[in-house]
């Protein structure tokens, strides 16, 4: 639909790098089209979103069905807690976690300081975290409900993943690097600018 009504076509890069194993999706995230797309792209995950959505009707709903991890996010360390807690579990059942660093959808070029939860999962579970760039809001903005969306293409990065056994500090820098460099040079390619 979005291909058809406005022009909107998008690309997936890096599949060859999705673990067999369970491992932690950490991504970019600008626009509500890599939540739908993720769906698709990673089966059978888990997203760790803010408790609010649990409100909505009918998806709120849907999303409890499913099992996903709701949390609220003035809680603080308490919240880190209880998403360890119940990614643990997911991560048995050989279910994918999908977490989004920033804690919050960002508009495209905005950097935002990536929150501590990922580094706790990282820490904790043990797996593989896979980073993900993308520049889906230079297409669709950060409202879910804005009618505007730019033609072109969407692409999502799936990243080399970051295996077990950095400390959280290196891990949190080199996250964020990876993901940050790789995001702002998909931008440029949209704008066509060229980077080297």
């Amino acid at each position: 639909m979005l291909r058809l009504l406005c022009g909107v076509e998008y690309e997936i890069r890096g599949t060859e790098n999705i673990p067999k194993q369970p491992f932690i999706i950490a991504s970019k995230h600008q626009s509500p089209f890599e939540t739908f797309i993720f769906v698709l792209l990673f089966r059978n995950a888990v997203f760790i979103l803010k408790r609010e959505l649990k409100w909505i009707p009918f998806i709120g709903l849907h999303l409890m069905a499913l099992r996903m991890i709701f949390i609220n996010r003035l809680d603080g360390v308490s919240s880190i807690r209880y998403i360890v807690k119940l990614a643990k579990i997911r991560i048995k059942e050989n279910r994918n976690i999908i977490i989004f660093p920033e804690g919050t959808r960002t508009v495209a070029g905005q950097k935002t300081k990536y929150q501590p939860g990922v580094a706790a999962l990282y820490s904790v579970l043990s797996v593989p975290v896979l980073p993900v760039a993308l520049n889906t809001g230079l297409f669709w903005p950060k409202s879910m409900l804005s009618m505007r969306k730019n033609s072109g293409k969407a692409i999502i990065e799936i990243l080399p993943p970051i295996y077990p056994g950095l400390s959280k500090d290196e891990f949190l820098k080199n996250l964020e690097k990876t993901i940050e460099e790789k995001s702002s040079k998909l931008a440029m390619e949209k704008t066509g600018i060229a980077n080297e």
